[in-house]
């Protein structure tokens, strides 16, 4: 049995490869086109100003505000992904979840987490995404 774990595990880990590189890519491109967003600001502002004119940007302001919150998500996403939490006192980068970033000492937020395999879960998840634990009881996600 253990072979086809070491099969098992090695495909689980090219699929997540896969899509780590798939949201880096969008990810790549979301920025890409807020720097576009930004450039058009700039020169609708120039113009406007320049003919003595307010100038309305509240449509440009709108769109970088979806392709900011659609960064946001894709971020998290590769975070959860790689297994990552940011601290939100501080920005480090953990790999352990605790109840305080060992770097700043700030208190984590609670996560819902596995107890078979210690995965991060979504709230109100049935089963874990990662090992395919059921989840008995809400008391065992900490709610």
């Amino acid at each position: 049995m253990p072979f086809f774990e070491t099969i098992e595990k090695g495909i689980t880990k090219a699929k997540d490869l896969g899509e780590l590189s798939r949201l880096n890519g969008e990810i790549a491109l979301r920025e890409n086109h807020r720097k576009e967003c930004f450039t058009a600001l700039g020169e609708k502002y120039y113009d406007a100003l320049k003919q003595g004119l307010t100038p309305d940007c509240s449509v440009l302001y709108q769109e970088l505000e979806a392709v900011d919150q659609e960064l946001e998500r894709l971020r998290r996403d590769v975070q959860k992904l790689r297994k990552v939490m940011i601290c939100p006192g501080c920005g480090a980068k953990l790999t352990c979840f605790g109840a305080f970033c060992p770097v700043c000492g700030a208190e984590l937020v609670k996560r819902h987490v596995c107890p078979n395999c210690g995965a991060a879960l979504d709230p109100g998840a049935n089963f874990c995404v990662n090992c395919g634990n059921r989840m008995a009881e809400p008391d065992s996600r900490g709610e």
